[in-house]
C-alpha cells in the first residue's frame, strides 16, 4: 500500500471516527434532557485546537458540561449546583503503549464551585483546559488555607479571572473529581 492510499485511509477512519463522536454526543444530551435531571449546559464541545501546536490539529477528546436543570439557573445562565462533565478520550501523546490501550474512554466527573454567579455566561471551548488538567493532575493547584476555606494562589487567580471572568473572589474548592 502507498503512502497516499495510508493517509487517505487514515483521514477515512478519523472522519468516521468524529461523525460517531457526534451522533454519541447529540445521543448523550438527548437522553440526559429527556430521562434524568440533567441538561448540557453548553451548545458546543470544549476541545484544544492550536495552530502552532501540531497535536491541536485534530481533536483528540471531547468535553460535555452537564448541570441538574432542578437546581436554580443564574442570570449569566449557569445553575446553583456542580458541573458534571463527560470526556470522550481518544488519543493522548503522553501515555505509553500499554497505557493507551485503555483508549478510547469515557470519563465522567464532577466539578463543584462556588460563586457561579459571578462567573460570566457562557463557555468557549478553548476553556478546555479548566475540565481536561485537574482530571490528570497534571497541573499543581497551590491552595492556601484561609480558616476553613482553601483559595488558590494569586497568580492561578489572575488567569482564572480572565478565564471565567469571575471576580477575585474565586471558588474555595476549584475542582473535584468523581476518580
Amino acid at each position: 500500500m502507498s503512502s497516499a492510499d495510508n493517509i487517505r485511509n487514515a483521514f477515512h477512519v478519523v472522519y468516521h471516527t468524529y461523525e460517531n463522536i457526534h451522533k454519541l454526543m447529540d445521543y448523550c444530551k438527548t437522553v440526559a434532557a429527556e430521562q434524568s435531571d440533567y441538561v448540557s449546559v453548553v451548545d458546543k464541545f470544549l476541545r484544544y485546537k492550536s495552530d502552532t501546536d501540531f497535536s491541536g490539529w485534530f481533536i483528540q477528546n471531547f468535553i460535555i458540561l452537564f448541570q441538574n436543570k432542578n437546581n436554580i439557573v443564574f442570570e449569566n445562565e449557569w445553575r446553583d449546583g456542580p458541573l458534571y462533565v463527560m470526556e470522550l478520550e481518544l488519543y493522548n501523546a503522553e501515555l505509553n503503549q500499554e497505557e493507551s490501550r485503555e483508549l478510547p474512554r469515557i470519563r465522567l466527573s464532577k466539578f463543584e464551585y462556588e460563586n457561579m454567579q459571578n462567573w460570566a455566561s457562557g463557555c468557549s471551548p478553548a476553556n478546555h483546559w479548566r475540565f481536561y488538567y485537574p482530571l490528570r493532575k497534571v497541573i499543581s493547584w497551590t491552595l492556601k488555607k484561609m480558616g476553613a476555606l482553601y483559595t488558590l494562589d494569586q497568580s492561578i487567580r489572575k488567569l482564572a479571572t480572565v478565564i471565567t471572568g469571575a471576580s477575585s473572589k474565586l471558588p474555595a474548592k476549584p475542582f473535584h473529581s468523581l476518580d
